[in-house]
């Protein structure tokens, strides 16, 4: 589920209705419930292979289209010097309503495929295709274009893109509806635990640890009149104009655990603020067909928080100013509240314990990815030369006299040029074993990439608790650092964070503001105003002037406190000398110069992503420590392995000590 603003106001098309088009609001936040379908009904898979395959044909088209229509545009440049380039469109047809026409020229002239999709879903895809093509050819608010155009391949076809529903006329869907209700699934569905005529007000008040509804074997309802119809919820599909099938009815999957249906209740007990459905399937080894299928629902609501949460988030003081330092492999954070009489500070970082689960993670790829590259070569023994030392082993053979040995190659890609093989890859033949293993990998690297994004959510929002919502970040250009330190970004994941601590704090009514290094100069720069010159190596910050040692970021993090951002184009970001002054006043009475070191205790992050306490010292100290690594095992074949750990989500919260 990710919450995100609200993207520009699309209308529905021409209307006869004197109060015009339904307007989505500027303002409005939408949200994104994903929810499981039950595929498993006789010739549900089928049919659902059908309407990929088929949806799949006629974009291949349409970007093919694409494709030729940019070809011409780029290389009528003559034309576009002289008559500019919106007659170069319009003659060319690049316009939203001739894409769509060509789209309906690729169904119709397909007869089959009306047995299949429909023409709402068709037009929709025309318009995603086409919107790519525009990125493509004309530069955004920003001034950037994307890069060229792609045929997508049928593995990575993923999302059918449905058409929002009529918000002026009831019960009106053109693509994928939903219907049903939330109670009639628990009626339907409901766990022998529970009492007969349970509601889902008793159900939110029963609070985490009960099972709610168990649902092994799902049981799809008939086709009947659907606008009236109030049991299991139900994602509903007409099909084609020219189907002779009946409606593909698909049950919808919740989750069985009542700690999960306060979100529920928040987005599906309001049918009104249904929006627009999506079928997206994930690549699954442990489904028949290879697919799990997804219903990915639009809702016009805000994002849900549970209980604890909001609590977390309403205890944020708001008398504090935040200061996040970037670095490759931790966030540095500092604070101070608006009076000087109070400095916190923050390191998130990755455990020891966790940085070594990330390394067997690591390996496991590695190995899958020589699976990958073994089984490809043994499919396509053409395409690939044999290496130096295959060679030498074969002339050594020959001048015995005896014969080649017949092994795999495992020299380089017979290769064209310098950067095109003589075969495509998209042309290999691919075995049954590789398909197999290229799910698994993906699905690996989809669950980490859901996991480190709820453990950036968890973080933001345990910080914010912390120091508040109103926050000063470096402007950083991460992705030039993601191509020197690639492996180490990738673990830390600043970028999720502070994306994270972005929306947290509008969704506050807080504020986020970046800042320029280059003007500020914080990581050469002592609060009492002494340029102190360190090489990047250096992360022990000294200043010969007032005596201030600390760690390099924390520093940095506590001077960036102090900047008074730019409010025109004209101004530039500033140190507000007197803050910062006042602050180190503030160090030198109080004596808090342990918040600016280093010396931190780490807060492991739990199984779903939730900031755990720390645990108190056993010596008495009152600060935590880090849990010490489990001893090597020795299970298997008598050689050690690495121990089983705890699934942590690669980012731990730490406080300095006293």
């Amino acid at each position: 589920m990710s919450n995100s603003a609200a993207p520009a106001c699309h209308t529905r098309g021409k209307t006869k209705s004197p109060m015009g088009n339904w307007r989505r609001p500027p303002d409005q936040a939408t949200t994104t419930l994903v929810l499981n379908l039950d595929t498993t009904a006789p010739g549900v898979a089928g049919r659902l292979g059908n309407l990929y395959f088929t949806m799949f044909n006629l974009r291949r088209a349409l970007q093919r289209d694409a494709q030729s229509l940019a070809k011409q545009y780029w290389g009528a440049k003559d034309e576009r010097d002289a008559l500019g380039w919106k007659a170069v469109a319009e003659r060319l047809g690049i316009s939203r309503s001739k894409f769509e026409a060509r789209a309906r020229r690729h169904f119709q002239s397909a007869g089959w495929a009306s047995e299949h999709v429909s023409a709402a879903l068709v037009s929709h895809m025309a318009d995603g295709v086409f919107e790519n093509l525009t990125r493509h050819l004309w530069s955004d608010a920003s001034g950037k274009r994307h890069g060229p155009l792609h045929v997508t391949p049928y593995h990575e076809f993923a999302t059918i893109t449905g058409r929002a529903r009529s918000h002026t006329t009831a019960n009106k869907w053109e693509t994928f509806r939903l219907y049903g209700s939330l109670q009639g699934h628990l009626d339907a569905y409901r766990h022998p635990n529970l009492a007969a005529g349970t509601s889902v007000e008793q159900v939110l008040a029963m609070g985490a640890g009960h099972q709610v509804a168990r649902q092994r074997r799902s049981r799809p309802p008939a086709p009947q009149r659907w606008p009236h119809y109030q049991g299991p919820l139900v994602m509903v599909f007409a099909g084609g104009p020219t189907s002779t099938q009946p409606e593909m009815v698909l049950p919808v999957l919740v989750p069985t655990g009542s700690s999960r249906w306060g979100r529920l209740a928040h987005f599906l007990n309001d049918p009104d603020t249904w929006h627009k459905i999506d079928l997206v399937r994930r690549p699954d080894a442990n489904r028949p067909g290879g697919w799990r299928y997804e219903m990915h629902l639009l809702v016009l609501n805000d994002g849900y928080h549970s209980p604890r949460v909001r609590d977390q988030l309403a205890s944020a003081p708001r008398d504090r100013v935040a200061c996040v330092d970037v670095n490759v492999s931790n966030l540095s954070v500092a604070s101070r509240n608006l009076t000087m009489t109070s400095l916190k500070s923050t390191v998130v970082k990755v455990t020891e314990i966790e940085h070594e689960r990330l390394v067997r993670e690591a390996l496991q790829n590695r190995r899958r990815q020589r699976s990958l590259d073994r089984s490809r070569r043994a499919t396509n023994v053409a395409q690939y030369q044999k290496s130096q030392a295959q060679v030498r082993r074969d002339q050594r053979r020959a001048e015995q006299g005896l014969s080649e040995v017949t092994t795999l190659p495992r020299g380089a890609r017979l290769m064209r040029t310098k950067e095109k093989p003589i075969q495509a890859y998209r042309c290999d033949s691919l075995s049954h074993q590789y398909a197999h293993l290229r799910t698994i990998h993906g699905a690996r690297a989809r669950a980490a990439s859901i996991t480190k994004g709820q453990a950036a959510w968890a973080i933001s929002r345990e910080l914010i608790t912390i120091h508040g919502p109103n926050w000063i970040v470096e402007d950083c250009h991460l992705p030039t650092w993601s191509r020197s330190w690639g492996n180490a970004m990738a673990i830390s994941a600043p970028g999720m964070v502070t994306s994270a601590l972005a929306a947290t704090c509008a969704e506050l009514n807080g504020s986020y503001t970046k800042v320029s290094t280059a003007t500020t100069a914080l990581s050469s720069t002592c609060l009492c105003g002494a340029r102190v010159k360190k090489d990047l190596g250096e992360r022990v910050h000294r200043c010969a002037s007032c005596g201030l040692v600390g760690d390099r970021d924390l520093v940095s993090a506590a001077l960036g406190t102090c900047v008074t951002p730019a409010t025109t184009e004209d101004e530039h970001d500033v140190v507000d000398s007197a803050i910062a002054t006042a602050m180190r006043q503030m160090i030198a009475i109080i004596g808090c110069e342990v918040t600016l070191v280093s010396q931190t205790q780490p807060l492991e992050l739990g199984r779903h992503g939730s900031v755990q306490a720390a645990r108190p010292d056993p010596m008495g100290s009152g600060c935590s420590r880090e849990r010490p690594p489990r001893a090597p095992s020795t299970k298997g074949r008598g050689r050690p392995r690495p121990a089983k750990v705890a699934r942590l989500r690669g980012l731990a919260l730490s406080h300095p000590t006293g």
